[in-house]
């Protein structure tokens, strides 16, 4: 597939002369674009490297067949939202905030009742991200925090005209706004005012993916990953679920999940295309069919046929313009994609988090199993002994903290076998046994101190 455009922010254009279900887009792209190519002119190739190179490793791992127990890992990212208010209905309650989030969570972890959305032939790709959001506990002074600030402001709006064109002036304290909490440790969600009066068009959120990434000179994080600006603005008209103030069309708090996608590396599904180039560019993600521009209703058209595997318009995807009434899905490898940037780029920014009692209880639990010493300490071997049919083999597996298999070999029943442990730091992991059906018969924590 090819990858020529990509996407910078979600601008929603609404005219109130048009009817709901017509969604227009105001193309800001274009200046995001020229303002990044200035200080990187070959971004776009250094971009779409990346997408390929994430395509890659998916395939990779896809094709590995490798037992890991990766449902047991999933990241968890401090939020902070700054409100913004001129005026008091501006000055968002914590109930719209905290909908707001569960919102978030329910969409990362394919846990919204939205899932029923998803047609048959999409079923099957649809991810849980692994990705949850918590409010920040701290502030970067290590001071405790509720992870929402309020801030009053003299600017009435932080849109620059009655078309839709936005300032940045809402992450500058100097500037009528609030500065950001450090990017590089917390998701910085700025709340405001986004409406201009007597508006033709309005934008009600956009985002920062990371954008002159990935760094190929080796010096590490890149610099709009660390930039002030880094994080998601939304109107704060659509900030919630059931916000009494929302459009009819935007009441989901489907505008948010959206463009935190993009502060996480995906693009819009239709790759930012038009009506006349549309099929020939991408999104860089091979399990979202190639659509022509984006939709605005759940209509299941087929804008683009491909030459393989033809599929209609993916209209469920968070990352088209048919979000009310429509989303209710991230993709496997939109997943992989978001993942994958939170290893390579945003790499302070989440938590990693293992729930051990995730893994599968043994089907028929093996007794006489024996593994010794246990704890041990870091570099000593320890011994196992599966018990079972002479010249009966086990696979048998180290799971590390963030659900990697870090050991896996096929051990033979009733032998003793010494395993090295060089190599593997102070912690705790996982033993985990399969018979040759790959059920797992024996689960056990190794801790190495």
């Amino acid at each position: 597939m090819k990858l020529f455009v990509l996407f910078f922010s979600l601008l929603l254009f609404v005219s109130p002369s048009v009817a709901q279900t017509n969604v227009q887009e105001i193309c800001g792209y274009k200046t995001e674009l020229d303002r990044v190519l200035k200080r990187q002119p070959n971004y776009l190739i250094l971009q779409n490297a990346l997408f390929e190179q994430a395509m890659q490793e998916f395939k990779s791992l896809s094709n590995a067949k490798r037992r890991i127990e990766a449902d047991t890992l999933y990241f968890e990212i401090p939020v902070v939202f700054h409100v913004l208010y001129n005026k008091t209905a501006e000055n968002l309650n914590d109930t719209s905030i905290l909908s707001q989030l569960r919102e978030l969570n329910n969409a990362f972890r394919k846990r919204n009742k939205d899932t029923t959305r998803i047609r048959a032939i999409f079923k099957p790709i649809a991810a849980d991200v692994k990705i949850q959001f918590v409010l920040a506990n701290k502030d970067p002074q290590g001071n405790a925090s509720s992870g929402i600030t309020r801030t009053y402001t003299n600017k009435t709006t932080f849109a620059a005209n009655q078309f839709g064109t936005y300032t940045t002036n809402m992450k500058y304290s100097a500037n009528g706004g609030k500065d950001a909490w450090d990017p590089t440790s917390y998701l910085n969600i700025w709340i405001c005012n986004m409406e201009f009066p007597n508006y033709v068009g309005i934008v009600y959120g956009f985002a920062t993916p990371p954008t002159n990434a990935p760094n190929w000179n080796g010096t590490g994080a890149t610099k709009d990953t660390n930039s002030m600006e880094s994080g998601v603005v939304l109107h704060y008209k659509i900030v919630g679920r059931n916000n009494p103030l929302a459009p009819v069309k935007y009441v989901e708090g489907k505008a948010a999940i959206h463009e935190v996608g993009h502060y996480l590396g995906l693009r819009h599904v239709w790759g930012d295309g038009t009506n006349t180039t549309g099929c020939s560019v991408d999104d860089g993600i091979f399990d979202t069919p190639n659509c022509k521009a984006q939709n605005a209703t759940c209509t299941g058209q087929n804008s683009c046929t491909d030459a393989s595997n033809d599929k209609p318009d993916q209209t469920e995807n968070y990352m088209d313009y048919a979000l009310d009434g429509c989303a209710g899905m991230f993709t496997q490898q939109q997943a992989f994609m978001m993942r994958f940037v939170l290893d390579k780029l945003r790499t302070g920014l989440p938590y990693r988090i293992v729930k051990y009692d995730t893994i599968p209880e043994p089907a028929a639990p093996l007794d006489g199993f024996k593994l010794y010493p246990n704890p041990l300490k870091e570099g000593q071997n320890f011994n196992v002994k599966i018990p079972g049919q002479n010249n009966e083999y086990y696979a048998t597996s180290i799971i590390d903290a963030c659900g990697k298999e870090v050991f896996q070999r096929n051990l033979l029943a009733n032998k003793i076998h010494s395993i090295e442990t060089a190599g593997l730091a102070q912690a705790i992991y996982f033993i985990v046994v399969r018979n040759a059906e790959g059920k797992i018969v024996f689960r056990q924590k190794l801790l190495i101190l």
